[in-house]
């Protein structure tokens, strides 16, 4: 039995900067017992302090991005990478587009703001929030200047203490690539000096940096319309402008309106001194989104990051039902405004000096803050649990010490029900009988084999729905690898250890995400069975279709044929990096990414360029399925090219720092059967030929002279890396043992 079953779920909604603190404070004293989850659509949230830096040049983004993954996994805590488009405050739920619900028992929103979109025209503008969406068009718009010789002019909409540090930071990040004189750098505000509400002696030193910088600041100018070549005033006055960015005021999400919570007159979450939403005393609200109702206080990061402790002692407080203490933000605080090129203003009870002394200042602060979460262990087991951090009951039940075996083991019948009832519906002509029935009964067309497979799973991500996703898709490639037609599946569900309530939740999102998959793919869920276990598995039996002519089988390669792979390999050292807490964040989610690619339009397209063999890449590595391939009464070998092989980035340096699956040692015995092992045994790529795919590509034996127009018709298909990866061949037999060879030139190393 697990030693602490969950009883609660407590959604942390958004990564802002209170939601991070509470993960790496919760990651340090967790309560057991309580299932912690964060929603994000991002798997980085950038820390505001060091976006200005950022943009000016000082900064790489992953130094001014927090990792949010790995924080997670830190904390113990499941992450969801989604958008959150809606919360039903009654019944405790939360919406995201295209998946179920995610039921809450305890809710906190921390999602940040946008600049306001009121003015006309904004939609042509670039606003500096969301970060994700404004870096990569800062980067385009740097290298579209340096490549002109144009003058360029662009404006910072918005005179706030934001606005001032982007200007300052936009007019020095174009120095680098330009030299001073070709880019103009305005800055617009309807107040009549800048930083707007700081104190004069503040004021005249931001004056003083803009002016050094070149800065021409536009005061008594209220932008009234955003135009295709630049922005109008109130009064009519045009200042034209190549590119328009925005700094406004701070701007609620839409969906705030339609929660039923408390709204301030801007559209935030009202909440009272503990943080709480009014009314609401199972839902918190911090940073941006949230109205503190005692004290008006302004959009700044420096109130989220002191909100942190205060919210996670309460968060804490409210699942003990212990008692709340208050958030008292302070009324002032010392502000750092970072002025371009490594310097700074410092201001505090209307005192305010400017200097490079201070910047440093300012960058030692940043890089310490961006610490506490780069530098936090991933080991739990060494984090003892006092009995004040357990939580052993829901609604007055706790789970029995002793659980039991067999049958005894199943989930219950009421959590089974509900899930099932709450999946998307599904239809399937030839099914006569399914779920409810004690065994599925199915009609075969006439003239059509039964293809079956098997595959299970342990679940690689947190997420149950995208778990559940990539297992059928997982269960499912081996039918499209044998150029069959899906049509039913069966699951077998193992979960871990929790209250009703929680087991029922996770059973409906993990068999949502794979109906999800199944329905895309005309196959229906036709029965299966549950079990409590120590970890989260799902397995998945399915059966296809196909006539005689139409299957494709893993062996019957001819020499002179070319081998297509579909997909990049190197998805098992992504993952066992990710588990390591090594991975960068941008590797797993394009692992995800390729995980979640349908295989079957792949074997579609083998197929019609006449594939003599199709398999799908997956636990034995490409080298391991590739030597199936090559079984033959005629003894055949392969030439292998490994710079075509297609490879997730960051796949080398996994390899190259020995961030590899446990399942690589087995594996690895298959590089025995290459010919010419020596001279490629220190290349990373030497590990990667048998990395474990899961959810891999196909690999596929085609006729030489279809190679060129099968590879060209899979990137149309969106397989964009498929590539030709080497040729069959005839073996001589005294080379039966070695049959693969590997040529072309070595590779260059990747580098980050």
């Amino acid at each position: 039995m697990q030693q602490y079953p969950n009883y609660q779920d407590l959604v942390l909604v958004g990564g802002g900067h209170a939601h991070a603190i509470v993960l790496q404070m919760w990651a340090m004293r967790p309560l057991r017992g309580v299932r912690l989850i964060l929603v994000s659509p991002q798997s980085q949230t950038a820390y505001s302090g060091m976006l200005p830096g950022m943009v000016a040049g000082h900064y790489d983004r992953d130094e001014t991005h927090i990792d949010l993954a790995r924080l997670c996994r830190a904390a113990g805590a499941r992450f969801i990478r989604a958008r959150v488009e809606g919360i039903d405050p009654e019944l405790r739920t939360i919406a995201m587009p295209d998946r179920p619900e995610l039921e809450f028992d305890l809710l906190s929103i921390d999602v940040g703001s946008t600049p306001s979109t009121a003015i006309p025209g904004a939609e042509l503008a670039l606003p500096i929030k969301p970060v994700e969406k404004f870096w990569p068009r800062w980067q385009q718009l740097r290298r579209e200047i340096a490549a002109t010789e144009k003058p360029f002019a662009i404006g910072i909409v918005g005179g706030g203490a934001g606005g001032c540090e982007l200007a300052m930071a936009v007019a020095h990040g174009l120095r680098e690539p330009i030299g001073t004189g070709r880019a103009a750098v305005h800055l617009v505000t309807r107040g009549e000096q800048v930083p707007e509400q700081f104190p004069p002696m503040a004021q005249a030193a931001v004056a003083k940096e803009t002016q050094r910088l070149g800065i021409q600041v536009h005061g008594n100018w209220p932008v009234a319309a955003i135009e295709a070549n630049g922005v109008r005033a109130s009064d009519g006055r045009f200042l034209p402008l190549d590119q328009v960015m925005l700094c406004t005021g701070a701007s609620a999400p839409a969906w705030f309106a339609d929660t039923g919570l408390a709204l301030d007159e801007a559209g935030f979450i009202r909440v009272d001194e503990y943080l709480r939403a009014a009314n609401h005393e199972y839902i918190f609200a911090v940073g941006d989104a949230a109205s503190f109702s005692h004290r008006p206080l302004p959009k700044a990061g420096v109130y989220a990051v002191r909100q942190g402790p205060a919210l996670f002692h309460n968060l804490r407080a409210a699942l003990c039902d212990r008692p709340l203490k208050p958030f008292r933000p302070q009324r002032e605080f010392l502000r750092l405004l970072s002025c371009g090129d490594r310097r700074a203003v410092a201001v505090r009870n209307g005192v305010a000096i400017a200097g490079g002394a201070l910047w440093q200042w300012k960058d030692r602060i940043d890089r310490k803050f961006m610490e506490r979460f780069r530098d936090l262990s991933l080991q739990m087991e060494d984090r003892r649990a006092s009995e004040r951090d357990v939580i052993r009951e829901r609604d007055g039940q706790h789970l029995a010490p002793m659980r039991c075996n067999g049958c005894g083991a199943k989930v219950g019948a009421d959590a089974l029900s509900r899930a099932l009832a709450a999946l998307p519906a599904q239809h399937s002509p030839l099914l006569r009988r399914g779920i409810g029935d004690d065994a599925a009964v199915m009609e075969v067309p006439a003239g059509q084999l039964l293809v079956q497979s098997t595959d299970q799973l342990r679940a690689p991500v947190d997420d149950p729905w995208l778990f559940g996703r990539i297992s059928a898709l997982h269960a499912l490639s081996d039918l499209f690898a044998m150029h069959a037609r899906p049509a039913s599946a069966q699951t077998l569900v193992t979960l871990p250890l929790a209250a009703e309530a929680l087991t029922r939740r996770d059973l409906l999102q993990l068999l949502a995400g794979a109906v999800t998959e199944l329905n895309r793919h005309d196959c229906t869920l036709a029965g299966g069975h549950t079990s409590e276990g120590a970890e989260l598995q799902l397995g998945l039996a399915v059966n296809g279709f196909a006539s005689e002519a139409q299957l494709v089988a893993k062996t019957g390669a001819k020499a002179g044929d070319c081998l297509i792979l579909t997909k990049p390999l190197g998805i098992g050292a992504i993952l066992a990096a990710e588990g390591l807490g090594r991975a960068h964040p941008g590797w797993v989610d394009a692992a995800l990414d390729t995980m979640l690619q349908s295989n079957a339009a792949a074997a579609e397209i083998l197929a019609q360029h006449e594939a003599h063999t199709l398999t799908d890449i997956t636990g034995f590595g490409f080298l391991g399925h590739l030597l199936e391939t090559l079984q033959s009464d005629t003894p055949l070998g392969a030439s292998i090219d490994p710079g075509q092989l297609p490879l997730l980035s960051g796949a080398e340096t996994c390899a190259r720092e020995g961030w590899l699956s446990s399942l690589q040692p087995q594996n690895a015995r298959a590089l025995d059967r290459v010919a010419n092992r020596a001279p490629w045994q220190d290349d990373p790529r030497w590990q990667l030929l048998v990395d474990p795919q899961t959810c891999g590509g196909l690999l596929g034996a085609v006729p030489m002279e279809q190679g060129p127009d099968c590879v060209l018709a899979l990137q149309q298909a969106g397989y964009t890396e498929a590539a030709i990866v080497g040729t069959v061949m005839e073996l001589p037999p005294e080379s039966a043992g070695t049959p693969v060879r590997l040529d072309g030139k070595k590779p260059q190393k990747e580098t980050g």
